[in-house]
């Protein structure tokens, strides 16, 4: 969360660790939402290094495997067949 939105195109740098391993590159904020207790940005990034790009893709898709996995689980347990 922000405590408030930056400009959309403000260029930044972002930098996070996710589970497959850390993840740096430059990114172009994009639309704010106001939340509960701040606000919510999206960015896209605009420079990853090979690296970092294999990190995030990495953590992206091992997030999508569990939550496909959640939802089959739950779907299953409700009795519902896909």
């Amino acid at each position: 969360m922000l405590p408030k939105p930056l400009s959309a195109g403000d260029f930044v740098e972002v930098a996070f660790e996710t589970a497959s391993g850390a993840v740096q590159g430059m990114a172009e904020m994009l639309t704010s939402n106001q939340a509960t207790s701040g606000w919510k940005q999206a960015f896209r990034f605009v420079a990853l290094s090979d690296n970092d790009h294999q990190n995030l893709r990495r953590a992206v898709e091992t997030s999508t495997d569990r939550g496909f996995l959640d939802l089959k689980s739950r779907s299953t347990a409700a009795g519902q067949a896909y």
